[in-house]
């Protein structure tokens, strides 16, 4: 019953798509590895991880809002237009977030070098792109066409795989700079081919819903905030670590963990519009909440052991003697992982209820406590710090998300007819499990 439901809901083809989709990021990385030396491949994770933060903050959370309402029963129509009206508030907000961008790069406060400074500027060209991506694949997503969101990817990462690991053979770092953007640029044809191209045309007399401000306001502020301790490793590294190399086997180990990732990021892009659309039903949401989130806690340990073992050969095999530190980093980061796949369904119900002020409130006061621990962690232990302040940032998530569950359920049901003590079961089951 459940791989029927699952396969039903296309969790299989969407699944299969970003298997296949990592594979080709992976393979891209894993190319670009042989091309580069160990510190170019760090200094690449350190600029992708600044373009992803500023990638958010220029969204302003648009994308979340789109999921939301347009996963809402609407008219076509009404749905068009609420995409059509985030673009172009998309390109105000992305305006400005590059001109920050520049400002704080030019001063020297982002990165460690001028150098590193002037490749974050030209690299932040793909930043206009990831906003429009984002909006793009998740209106596919809420409308539930999963497969047209999936072939869309499939097309993407083929592009760049091709793109990207023949310039950066040709022309080394910069290469893989100018492949990257100009991957991203044409990586919006086919998701604008699945979505329809009047989707481009301008908004109608559409209003947008009281709330999608709110929405994507506090959704920019937990992603924003939420991303700046993700990566907090790769920006302390940069500004702390003067082992550059060691960097780069740092940088490998989480693309390994991204890759990973993607079996519960699948699962939040299945269950978010679902939720979304039996909001209503208070105890249909509890039931499946509980259900689906001890699933993939399960399912995460199965999937960080694979990746353990396949990396296990695969790093030394391909990458040669000088990355096994990487196999250290990757065992740690793997637990960190876990930690994060044990409250992520919870994190995505949220946003389908629309309740994305409790994730930002958890990432407030999660991430300063992080970045403290992060900070502490590497200068007393190096890189394997930086690994071990992650992990403490995912258990005081865990412990902040179990905790207040029972309290934001209450808030979002306060009519409800059964007991306080049952308004608790998800938090206490998940607990208990």
């Amino acid at each position: 019953m459940v791989l029927q439901s699952l396969h039903r809901r296309g969790f299989f083809h969407l699944l299969s798509a970003n298997f296949l989709t990592q594979f080709l990021g992976f393979g891209t990385m894993l190319l670009v590895a042989k091309f580069l030396r160990p510190s170019e491949l760090g200094d690449i994770k350190i600029l992708q991880s600044w373009a992803t933060l500023f990638t958010i903050a220029a969204g302003f959370g648009l994308n979340t809002a789109v999921l939301k309402f347009c996963a809402e029963n609407r008219p076509e129509a009404e749905r068009v237009d609420i995409v059509r009206r985030a673009l172009r508030m998309a390109g105000w907000t992305t305006l400005a977030c590059l001109t920050v961008v520049g400002a704080l790069a030019g001063a020297g406060v982002l990165v460690s070098s001028k150098r590193l400074a002037a490749w974050l500027v030209v690299y932040s060209a793909v930043i206009p792109f990831g906003v429009v991506t984002a909006i793009l694949i998740v209106y596919l997503q809420a409308l539930q066409r999963i497969r047209a969101m999936a072939r869309a990817q499939i097309v993407i990462k083929l592009q760049s795989f091709v793109l990207i690991a023949a310039t950066t053979w040709y022309w080394g770092f910069a290469g893989f700079i100018t492949a990257t953007i100009v991957a991203y640029a044409a990586g919006l044809v086919p998701l604008v081919r699945e979505a329809g191209r009047g989707i481009l045309r301008p908004a109608g007399g559409t209003t947008l819903p009281a709330t999608f401000v709110h929405v994507a306001w506090f959704s920019m502020l937990a992603n924003g905030v939420s991303t700046l301790g993700q990566n907090a490793d790769m920006y302390l590294l940069d500004r702390l670590v003067t082992d550059r190399a060691g960097i780069g086997y740092y940088a490998l180990a989480t693309i390994l963990v991204f890759a990973a990732s993607q079996v519960t990021a699948t699962m939040q892009t299945i269950v978010t519009p679902e939720f979304s659309q039996r909001a209503q039903d208070e105890t249909w949401v509890r039931r499946q909440l509980v259900r689906v989130q001890w699933r993939m806690v399960g399912l995460s340990i199965l999937v960080a052991a694979a990746v353990w073992v396949a990396a296990s050969v695969l790093v030394p095999a391909v990458y040669g003697p000088m990355y096994r530190p990487t196999l250290g980093y990757l065992a740690l980061l793997l637990l960190r992982f876990v930690l994060w796949s044990s409250y992520a369904i919870v994190g995505a119900v949220l946003v389908a209820l629309g309740l994305m002020r409790y994730n930002f409130l958890v990432v407030a006061v999660s991430t300063p406590i992080g970045l403290a621990l992060t900070y502490f962690l590497i200068r007393h232990f190096g890189i394997t710090g930086a690994a071990w302040g992650q992990i403490a940032t995912q258990v005081v998530n865990l412990v902040l998300v179990l905790a207040g569950l029972p309290l934001v359920l209450r808030q979002a049901y306060p009519r409800r007819t059964t007991p306080p003590e049952v308004a608790g079961g998800v938090a206490s089951e998940l607990q208990a499990n």
